[in-house]
């Protein structure tokens, strides 16, 4: 039957395939490639009848695959407030009102995407700046990098947070000068909030689900990388209980592949995951479960990166290690002997050199050859760390984005001397390194071309560190592909390969850098199947 056989021609066909870069046709039956070269070629492979998609001067790309970020997350992001546009205290009262209004009297009011460094205050609000929308309803506000709390005095007596209340491993509590909780809390005290909220209700579930895989799919992208929690441990605290039995509830609503990156501190929950509809055994049968993930330290925005030397702008903050080197160490220890991939969060330089060496002593007490183990941003380093990564063949998955969102305090906040090294993927690709992107959305844009853009231009940020518009394609293709060990099967156009493709309005690498960002998504396909048409 012809629905299950599809030519496409008459576009411009970039393959990421060295042996052959670009072609005249594809050929694709049964959701699989089966022939790319030349038109005649491609028909012949195909035979009988087949559905002919003439291009019409777009391109023809491998489907992209964003190698981190959180679903979960993502579906409760779409039901609370967007806090991005906000630039003063004034404005982020105003949308917290907004959705006071709109939600339950019952309901938290939650907002999303909160970044200071925005605002012309320049500065975190404290409890009592929230009090001013309520003082009878619980708000909280996310940080934008999904590392920091903010909680008005209602839900801090949710949660039960006093003055005695200690920080706990891993986190900070800020105080007012009797030790009550002033508002923000970071890390992993971010759970103690959190722990207080309530669920949605499944059907808002299950609508958000919906729409978050919209948009996934709407920017061209086939697979993901997703970050999944087992227990309280993460970004959605007490919530991430559920996050795998609510993928499992609203997985037959997703159009694409996942390859699963749990949180756990031990196998037994792994193990269990394993044995749900999110795991098969089989590489490119579907969805997978091959990591272990877990945060070694904070962020840039939070000051909670662990650093070398302190803040520029903070002299008295250096960041901290989430966990302490034996624990990390022994994570990676049970993960790499179960025969797991290691995904750890690493920003800050000292973090990066700890969990480094960890790796260098795993791997010599307990050698495995392709373990593909990742460090997640590895946001600052040097020309040593860089070097004892490709030594160990450590890959690197990490959101171009961030220098978008960040560029203009970052140089505030590290410093004129290290800031040469502040997401070095110059450095990593001419090591030898296999850089994979990701948005690691909610807290960035899905957009792949503004990505691409990004990797190229930098926005100004330390251009010596970008990169050829070909490299940042690769991030997001073959290299993404080749870090979920999936490189045999997707992240290019090859026979043999799945049909995960994406037309888009113009092909990226030959068009001015400063264009990328406006090539449209015309449509995504995934195993050959159309799952977007713009």
């Amino acid at each position: 039957m012809s629905e299950n056989r599809q030519l496409y021609f008459g576009g411009e066909i970039y393959t990421v395939d060295n042996g052959c870069p670009t072609a005249e046709a594809v050929a694709v039956k049964d959701g699989w490639i089966v022939a790319v070269g030349a038109e005649s070629q491609c028909r012949s492979a195909l035979g009988g009848r087949f559905e002919q998609i003439n291009l019409e001067g777009s391109a023809l790309l491998p489907g992209f695959i964003d190698t981190h970020l959180h679903p979960p997350l993502m579906i409760i992001y779409e039901l609370g407030a967007d806090l991005s546009r906000v630039r003063s205290m004034q404005e982020l009262k105003r949308e917290l009102a907004k959705t006071a209004g709109r939600v339950v009297s019952s309901n938290w009011i939650i907002g999303f995407q909160f970044e200071e460094q925005y605002m012309k205050e320049c500065r975190l609000p404290t409890r009592h700046d929230l009090d001013a929308v309520s003082r009878d309803r619980p708000i909280l506000i996310v940080k934008r990098d999904g590392h920091m709390i903010i909680a008005n005095t209602k839900a801090i007596e949710l949660s039960g947070a006093t003055a005695s209340t200690p920080d706990p491993e891993g986190g900070r509590i800020d105080r007012e000068t009797d030790g009550h909780p002033a508002g923000p809390f970071r890390e992993t005290a971010a759970q103690i909030p959190l722990g207080a909220m309530p669920l949605p209700g499944m059907q808002a579930i299950a609508g958000a689900a919906a729409a978050v895989f919209d948009k996934i799919v709407a920017n061209g992208i086939t697979s993901v990388g997703m970050i999944l929690q087992t227990d309280e441990e993460g970004v959605s605290g007490a919530q991430g209980v559920y996050d795998i039995a609510l993928m499992e509830m609203v997985l037959d609503r997703i159009p694409i592949n996942l390859y699963s990156m749990l949180v756990a501190s031990d196998l037994k929950p792994i193990e269990a995951a394993r044995k749900t509809k999110l795991h098969q055994e089989k590489i490119g049968a579907g969805h997978r479960i091959g990591a272990l993930k877990f945060w070694a330290d904070g962020t840039f925005s939070s000051s909670t990166a662990f650093m070398n030397q302190p803040f520029s702008d903070q002299p008295d903050m250096n960041g901290f290690l989430i966990h302490s080197p034996d624990e990390i160490y022994r994570r990676m220890v049970f993960a790499h002997n179960a025969g797991l991939q290691i995904a750890i969060h690493v920003i800050g330089d000292a973090c990066a050199r700890t969990c480094v060496d960890l790796f260098d002593r795993m791997l010599k007490a307990y050698p495995r050859v392709d373990h593909r183990h990742r460090l997640e941003h590895a946001s600052q380093l040097d020309a040593v760390l860089v070097a004892d990564m490709a030594r160990l063949n450590l890959a690197v998955s990490t959101q171009p984005l961030f220098i978008s969102s960040e560029k203009d305090w970052l140089h505030k906040r590290l410093g004129t001397n290290r800031i040469g090294w502040t997401y070095p993927l110059r450095s990593l690709f001419d090591a030898g390194i296999k850089v994979a992107g990701a948005s690691d959305s909610p807290i960035e844009s899905l957009n792949v071309m503004h990505a691409i853009q990004c990797c190229v231009t930098r926005e100004g940020f330390q251009t010596h560190q970008a990169i050829t518009v070909d490299e940042a394609i690769r991030m997001f293709t073959l290299n993404a592909a080749y870090i979920q060990f999936e490189d045999l099967v997707k992240g290019s156009i090859s026979t043999g390969k799945r049909a995960d493709l994406v037309i888009l309005s113009a092909n990226p690498a030959s068009l001015p850098a400063h264009q990328i960002r406006d090539v449209r998504v015309e449509r995504t396909i995934c195993g050959g199947k159309v799952v977007f048409q713009g």
